[in-house]
């Protein structure tokens, strides 16, 4: 019994000896895991001209409405095996917005004004039970604020709270650039069990730097928008962004004013109340790649504003005007997405668009005449051309009529589209507006010959294991038209467009051997390419002075694709294998093509 004492007693000194109060009101130096955890009793605070190392491992415990803030550098990096963790000391009363019990005040990286580099990153951190918990404004209450170059990296970011809707702490994570030249990154983060009013992540870049936000999961978050962008400049890419629940006008990615780029994301699974799950309020924003599934929008009462189960794209901002908002939507599967109000698929409220070479399947929506995308507004401009459209109709039906449906609009062109019957009888429209293009280029057809598409239209039926490629022997294959358009080089797979003499309609292109081969030489305008056969570069003259270079080998991989502002590009093949490589550049809508032999022989 004597030594059974003896041992409880040497752990419990262990224990208390084994942590660090922390009550000075401002830290810097070195904080190691033989001093972890570290206890934090009151605002602390790094100064300009200091900086405070955290070795992984390390365990970091807030008391209730304490928080870090960082002038100076704070340098947090973890391993794969040693995370260093920032929580609440007690979570106690976290649930109760009402009080400040049971979480803190976050982490907040104001502007840099030290003297030298910076050397601050969040890497294999986790940041979690952070609250606002005041009945009045607070600043600085985030999670976490950024407000300078920053990275975020391999970060697990769950279970905090910022729910009182207050503009000041009413997000999670507060993102604004210091600088033009600055960049806030977020890499192969997690971000879930989040509950918000206005954004999970708010990135505001007012002072004109950028937000990447790429190869992250973000899920299971509530209330507020996963990403909101206003001001932008702005790129997401490669995200899994999924089961998230919004109210109100709050959108899974939901972008206002500036400049965004919406590329090869997945967006599925979340539920919204008024705006789809990706919400456009204005901007320029291209929205190229994606896969947008499942998604449902419940509110059909939202009125003309909201809309839209896969897309909303709007002009609805006083902050900027009508010419500064245009949208590119192309390459995207568009699919099993449900809106109560009308554009199951997308809608368009008073903007313009241009909607291309998208795929959309077996989306639904509360309107009869709007199933896949919906137009109302008489402001709008809106071009629909190389999609494709199968089974888009009524939740429960079957039924083909009116994939389409325009209320109003300014001006439309909807032609080279795969549609399920005749125009008239796909597309509903009003009238009163301008049809340009010719409607009698449009495919029909019920049968496009899906790889292996979702079987029906229920909105629970999983489409992201699905494949919406098409066969070889598809009515779509080379019946688009890239003139008037801006097409990407590569399909929705990776695949070099354009594959034989027209771009194929739908979000993918059909590779073949034969069409490879005839596409050789093809003498669109006039391209020089020298010297032929090559080993270590290439010189082409191009009558244009932007052009879209693609280069794919005989297997259809793609091996170059690089957007050009001279006519006179000079290419790097000295890594390339030998072989014969088919080298493409679209210009102006049109496209030439040179086979290149590359030999280091």
């Amino acid at each position: 019994m004597k030594n059974r004492l003896t041992l409880l007693l040497v752990l419990l000194t262990t224990t208390l000896f084994s942590q660090t109060q922390i009550t000075t009101p401002t830290v810097s130096g070195t904080w190691t895991s033989a001093g972890s955890p570290y206890i934090i009793n009151n605002i602390i605070t790094i100064n300009n001209g200091t900086s405070l190392i955290i070795q992984p491992g390390v365990v970091v415990k807030f008391k209730a409405t304490t928080k870090l803030v960082v002038n100076g550098s704070l340098n947090a990096i973890g391993s794969p095996s040693q995370y260093i963790t920032f929580q609440a000391d007690d979570t106690t009363g976290w649930s109760n917005e009402s009080i400040t019990n049971g979480g803190w005040n976050g982490i907040h990286f104001m502007p840099y004004n030290g003297i030298g580099p910076d050397n601050s990153a969040l890497t294999y951190c986790k940041i979690k039970d952070t609250k606002y918990g005041y009945s009045t404004s607070v600043q600085y209450t985030y999670t976490l604020s950024l407000f300078r170059k920053i990275k975020v990296a391999y970060t697990e970011i769950f279970h905090n709270t910022a729910g009182t809707g207050f503009y000041v702490a009413g997000d999670n994570i507060a993102v604004d650039t210091g600088a033009p030249s600055d960049t806030i990154e977020f890499d192969h983060c997690t971000i879930y069990d989040n509950t918000t009013v206005f954004g999970i992540i708010h990135s505001s870049n007012y002072s004109g730097g950028y937000t990447w936000i790429h190869h992250c999961e973000i899920h299971h978050n509530i209330k507020g928008s996963p990403v909101w962008g206003t001001w932008n400049n702005i790129l997401l890419e490669y995200n899994d962004i999924h089961n998230n629940t919004m109210k109100d006008d709050n959108s899974p990615i939901k972008l206002s004013i500036g400049n965004g780029r919406v590329y090869h994301n997945k967006v599925r699974n979340n539920i919204c109340d008024q705006l789809a799950a990706i919400g456009c309020r204005s901007g320029f924003i291209d929205i190229d790649d994606n896969l947008i599934c499942n998604n449902q929008q419940m509110l059909g009462s939202c009125g003309a504003l909201g809309g839209g189960g896969g897309l909303h794209l709007s002009f609805n901002e006083g902050a900027t005007t009508f010419a500064n908002t245009y949208y590119r939507v192309r390459n995207n599967v568009i699919a099993n997405n449900y809106s109560a109000y009308g554009g199951g698929g997308l809608y368009v409220y008073n903007a313009r668009a241009e909607i291309s070479n998208n795929t959309f399947v077996n989306n639904t929506s509360g309107s009869s005449i709007a199933k896949a995308i919906m137009v109302l507004n008489p402001q709008c401009e809106v071009y629909i051309k190389n999609n494709l459209f199968n089974g888009n109709s009524t939740p429960g039906s079957t039924d083909s009529l009116y994939a389409i449906g325009i209320y109003s609009a300014f001006k439309i062109q909807v032609d080279n589209n795969y549609l399920p019957t005749d125009y008239t009888h796909s597309v509903y429209g009003i009238g009163g507006f301008t049809q340009y293009g010719d409607t009698l280029h449009n495919v029909i057809g019920n049968t496009p010959q899906l790889l292996a598409p979702t079987l029906n239209n229920a909105y629970t039926t999983d489409a992201s294991i699905s494949n919406f490629g098409i066969s070889v022997n598809s009515p779509c294959v080379d019946k688009g038209d890239s003139t008037a358009t801006n097409p990407l080089s590569t399909d929705y797979a990776g695949n070099s467009r354009i594959s034989g003499l027209k771009i194929d309609i739908g979000a993918y292109e059909v590779i073949k051997t034969a069409e490879w081969l005839n596409d050789f030489d093809n003498q669109a305008f006039d391209i020089s390419m020298f010297p032929n056969p090559a080993s270590s570069q290439i010189n082409l003259l191009i009558p244009f002075s932007h052009s879209i270079i693609s280069v794919n080998d005989m297997n259809g991989r793609s091996v170059l694709e690089n957007s050009i502002g001279t006519n006179h590009p000079a290419i790097d093949i000295s890594h390339w294998a030998d072989g014969i490589y088919l080298v493409r550049c679209l210009s102006d809508g049109k496209m030439a093509s040179r086979k290149l032999v590359v030999s280091h022989l």
